[in-house]
């Protein structure tokens, strides 16, 4: 997976400033935890931070001389202790799905961990979106998080902490990611006020939008159709799940955007709340069934 680094223009990353800083106190003081989780909302540099913390831990750098001296998404700066396991993509009929991490990727890994670092002291093993880790996975994981190598850090990376098991969570440092305020992005970024507003607080979808003119354009329609819902009959509802079922791909990012969207007015107004779970769950069947996706969208919009 290509990490694109939210970075402003002093090639700083933008946003989760106290992440950051702790993580370079961590590497400065050289007292390593064997386990960290970093988890927050998507978008937001946890990913392109672990992997950054990742070098610094193996090279004794602080993350403005390792950004100074890589270039973004530079593949070299992938270090050969340095492991990245992640959920493979499956693409069937136009339908793009993550897969689950099974237990027998979890048991391969374990292999290259126990194995002595090929330079500097240790192996760095990042599990980006470790949620889709099946309960079997974790399981299998929770044995080397309960009896750690001595060279050997983990870093899972997550935007569903719920998912992950309480024996694993309990045996992790967590460093905790949020939404960077807009006023950030914009002072730090080269990103457009409408971009910036549609990123809601994630500076890694602003630099998308900003670089991707048809990202942008997703991410607009995406809105206008959430916002004509309340309006909309019976007949523009059924033909608006029409037209997202032709994208399977960008409808899962425009239902996405929409729960992202709603959870600032549920602050206010709590029915929103039951909206959302209408959405996650529809979105849940979407991304993890085999079931009609136009028929999944059909049902939602009718009942929103």
């Amino acid at each position: 997976m290509t990490t694109r680094f939210a970075l402003d223009k002093n090639g700083m990353f933008i946003g989760n400033n106290n992440a950051v800083k702790l993580l370079e106190r961590i590497i400065k003081s050289g007292k390593i935890s064997h386990v960290y989780l970093f988890s927050g909302p998507e978008s937001v540099g946890k990913l392109a931070i672990a992997k950054i913390f990742a070098k610094g831990i193996m090279t004794r750098q602080s993350f403005a001389s390792i950004l100074s001296s890589m270039k973004v998404n530079d593949k070299n700066a992938i270090l050969p202790d340095l492991i990245i396991l992640e959920p493979e993509i499956e693409e069937k009929k136009g339908v793009i799905r993550e897969m689950d991490i099974k237990i027998e990727k979890v048991r391969e890994i374990q292999k290259k961990l126990s194995l002595f670092p090929y330079k500097g002291e240790y192996k760095v093993l990042i599990v980006n979106n470790a949620h889709r880790m099946t309960e079997e996975s974790q399981n299998a994981l929770l044995k080397t998080l309960e009896e750690p190598n001595e060279t050997s850090i983990i870093v899972l990376v997550t935007h569903e902490e719920g998912k992950i098991l309480p024996t694993v969570k309990s045996r992790c440092q967590k460093i905790k990611f949020n939404l960077v305020p807009a006023n950030e992005i914009k002072e730090k970024s080269s990103a457009s006020d409408e971009i910036i507003s549609l990123s809601l607080g994630r500076p890694g979808l602003a630099i998308r939008m900003n670089k991707d003119e048809e990202e942008f354009d997703l991410r607009t329609d995406a809105l206008k159709k959430l916002r004509s819902l309340p309006k909309a009959g019976i007949n523009q509802r059924l033909k608006m799940a029409e037209e997202l079922s032709k994208d399977i791909s960008g409808a899962i990012k425009k239902m996405e955007l929409w729960i992202w969207s709603l959870h600032d007015p549920a602050q206010k107004d709590i029915r929103l709340f039951k909206v959302i779970e209408k959405i996650e769950k529809s979105l849940d069947e979407i991304k993890n069934t085999n079931a009609n996706t136009r028929l999944i969208l059909e049902n939602l919009l009718l009942n929103l």
